[in-house]
């Protein structure tokens, strides 16, 4: 069983607020989508690693690829765009990932659940139960309705599927309103199951995020110590 890992760093990361996308900048001395690299590399059944970028930072990536042995290809308008791009160069694969290269945390461990999940059901997710309660406002303004968190989970990456599974759901036109992978396999029809990734493989969204990852990774180093 071979895995391949789509790894998407095309992005702006405008809401970060720094000049140079997010996913590039130096996290605890490595550029932060490096991490996401690392830990997939870790997985024996890993085959091959896509790295997604804007077509500005295609060059700059070849040392990368030189020295991780990944494949990098240039990304598209909105997310799926990448993500589809990707897919297209993936080679011989029976399971496709796609990881978001702003969540640096992910682990090898919560990697292998996800994998073992996606090879029982087809199709596997990231996701962490909500911790606060839910409130849905359709105007942004006033309370609308509270829903009930014990049936919400917020949506993570890396999401694992059958590579025909990802083929068929890319297969048809997506509409602007996809946020995710999980969302257009289900628009197939099929089921995909959740895998309790916890909170530390949040996104880096803002600063505040990432000085986060900072303190977690310098953390776990020094575990390994």
């Amino acid at each position: 069983m071979n895995l391949a890992v789509i790894i998407v760093a095309a992005g702006s990361g405008k809401r970060f607020g720094s000049k140079k996308p997010k996913q590039f900048l130096l996290l605890n001395k490595k550029p932060m989508f490096v991490w996401s690299v690392m830990a997939f590399k870790k997985i024996k059944e890993c085959c091959q690693i896509i790295l997604v970028v804007s077509k500005e930072k295609i060059r700059e990536m070849e040392k990368y690829k030189k020295m991780y042995g990944i494949d990098v290809v240039c990304g598209g308008k909105e997310r799926f765009n990448s993500v589809k791009n990707g897919l297209n160069i993936v080679k011989d694969a029976d399971f496709v990932a796609v990881h978001d290269a702003a969540r640096p945390l992910i682990t090898e461990n919560i990697i292998k659940e996800i994998l073992l999940s996606a090879e029982e059901n087809g199709g596997a997710i990231a996701a962490a139960p909500a911790k606060d309660s839910i409130k849905l406002s359709i105007n942004g303004k006033n309370l609308t309705k509270s829903l009930n968190r014990k049936n919400i989970w917020l949506a993570q990456t890396p999401q694992i599927f059958k590579k025909s599974m990802l083929d068929k759901a890319y297969s048809s036109k997506i509409p602007l309103t996809v946020t995710d992978d999980a969302q257009l396999v289900e628009k197939t029809g099929k089921k995909v199951s959740l895998v309790n990734s916890g909170y530390e493989n949040f996104k880096v969204t803002e600063p505040l995020d990432f000085k986060l990852a900072e303190i977690i990774l310098k953390k776990r180093n020094t575990k390994c110590l």
